[in-house]
């Protein structure tokens, strides 16, 4: 029973890893919304100061980043939906491996359709920079900091290899 619920703990740690960041970029984890928007504009701040982003830049960003949250809401409830289903089967005294094994390709086949969307809106949000943005924005990459994390908040920049833990932590492969 234990590696059961080892298992299952380890699948939704996959599962979720893979999905979008909380919110837009503008919440701190754990914290107040009022102090999670107030650090989100200090990381905005670096991201706009690195770059050079003007306001009407900074908001085609924003915007897209929303769109992008809109667009993914679906897969994610499907997600949720078969995590949940998951959870259930795996939590019975014999959970089937035929339908264990579906729900993890159909989570598999989620977690990629969501991957290439997230390709497509990255394109999107780069082509809000110029050449020379551009250029920043690869410097901005191999870097770590506050202008890094914003950049990848906004749909800049890839997740990190892995995507983030529950916590917020950083796995690494």
């Amino acid at each position: 029973m234990k590696w059961n619920v080892f298992v299952f703990m380890a699948l939704g740690a996959a599962v979720c890893g893979q999905g979008f960041g909380a919110g837009d970029g503008m919440q701190g984890a754990g914290r107040g919304r009022a102090m999670g928007r107030a650090e989100g504009m200090r990381e905005m701040a670096a991201l706009r100061e690195s770059l050079g982003l003007s306001d009407a830049q900074m908001q085609q960003l924003r915007d897209l980043r929303r769109e992008q949250f809109q667009a993914a809401r679906p897969a994610l409830t499907q997600m949720r939906e078969k995590q949940r289903a998951l959870g259930e089967l795996m939590r019975t005294e014999n959970p089937d491996p035929g339908q264990v094994g579906q729900l993890m390709v159909e989570s598999k086949k989620l977690r990629e359709s969501m991957k290439t969307a997230g390709e497509g809106y990255r394109a999107k949000a780069q082509a809000v920079l110029t050449a020379e943005q551009k250029t920043k924005l690869s410097e901005i990459e191999t870097a770590r900091g506050p202008a890094e994390r914003q950049a990848r908040a906004v749909g800049l920049l890839a997740p990190p290899v892995g995507g983030m833990g529950r916590m917020g932590r950083q796995r690494f492969r």
